[in-house]
């Protein structure tokens, strides 16, 4: 696979996992003890290959190999939060949600393997790198997924427009491990996944217009949850 951007890339080569840089001649970028494959192309070789959107810069990695739930679980007594992905369709939005899990310390993202956004180089271009440091696991069932979570004493929260807690008043409530449930910004959360969580928060906005996507929603509620 093939990515594009400052970012990501300067993270595929901290992280060990970049294959091959190519930059294209005069770009604002340098890297320091390169020990793979690195090439340097004129303005229009590179662009005729890789596009105008891309930084100047890209590199080549290994697909994206995904996480399997059980190996998850096996790790949860050592795990503080999670956060479950109601079918996230635009991969902009799924990129830039893996960015705000890791700007909080959150590690492992569960997604539905149907009607999800795959990982993809826009996804890896959106997180600014931070896919490099997450796990995503796919699973048929996720109702069955965040079951498993609660069986191991995780409880349950999620982002809803008409939650009956308020954000702010979380504190004193919310008990820890715990998984946060984030939905599409078309149709929210199924009604079958939200009813599995313990808390139902809802985000006091000055506007009455709902105008948080899935990935702010995501933000401020991780802040709120485990900035600490």
């Amino acid at each position: 696979m093939i990515i594009s951007g400052r970012n990501p890339v300067i993270e595929a080569k901290k992280s060990g996992k970049a294959k091959k840089i190519i930059v294209r001649q005069g770009a604002s970028i340098h890297f320091d003890n390169i020990n793979i494959p690195f090439e340097v192309l004129g303005r229009r070789a590179f662009e005729e290959k890789y596009g105008t959107e891309t930084q100047g810069v890209v590199c080549v990695v290994d697909d994206f190999e995904y996480t399997e739930l059980k190996d998850i679980l096996k790790k949860s007594s050592r795990i503080e939060g999670v956060v479950f992905l109601d079918k996230i369709q635009d991969p902009h939005n799924f990129g830039a949600v893996i960015r705000a899990c890791h700007c909080f310390g959150i590690r492992y993202i569960i997604v539905p393997r149907h009607d999800q956004a795959k990982v993809s180089p826009a996804v890896y271009k959106a997180s600014a790198g931070s896919l490099f440091y997450t796990e995503i696991c796919e699973v048929v069932n996720l109702g069955q997924a965040i079951d498993e979570f609660k069986s191991k004493g995780f409880a349950i929260a999620a982002a809803d427009i008409y939650g009956d807690i308020n954000l702010k008043s979380t504190s004193s409530i919310v008990k820890y491990p715990l998984g946060v449930i984030i939905g599409s910004e078309g149709r929210g959360i199924r009604e079958s996944i939200l009813e599995r969580a313990d808390y139902k928060l809802k985000i006091s906005m000055a506007s009455d217009i709902d105008s948080l996507n899935a990935s702010m929603s995501c933000a401020v509620i991780l802040y709120q949850l485990f900035s600490r």
